[in-house]
């Protein structure tokens, strides 16, 4: 044999890895790939968290508008009331020149 006679050694090895490590072949795959699909897993768990607590803040603020709301409503109503007794009453809301002020002197 002549040394400068080359040998196919990537179909060698080729032909070796496929013929008697199936196996070893099939379990190398399954590791990969469980490996990916862990990985793009969390991705997801991650993103999912941070999407559920920019929700969780939104839903905090619409709850402390809709109590803000609720607060201003009842106010004009309870003011509406005290109007409508006033006016039964046959009152009339106080002008600017009709004030008195008071000054207590000590």
């Amino acid at each position: 044999m002549a040394s400068s006679e080359r040998y196919p050694l990537r179909q060698i090895i080729l032909d070796d890895l496929t013929s008697s490590n199936k196996l070893a072949l099939l379990l190398l795959f399954l590791v990969i790939a469980t490996a990916i699909a862990t990985i793009w897993i969390t991705h997801q768990t991650r993103l999912l968290t941070a999407e559920q607590g920019e929700l969780v803040k939104q839903n905090r603020r619409l709850e402390n508008q809709y109590i803000h709301l609720q607060l201003e409503e009842h106010t004009k109503s309870q003011r509406a009331r005290v109007e409508a007794a006033a006016t039964s009453f046959g009152l009339q809301p106080i002008h600017k020149d009709q004030e008195v002020i008071l000054l207590q002197s000590k």
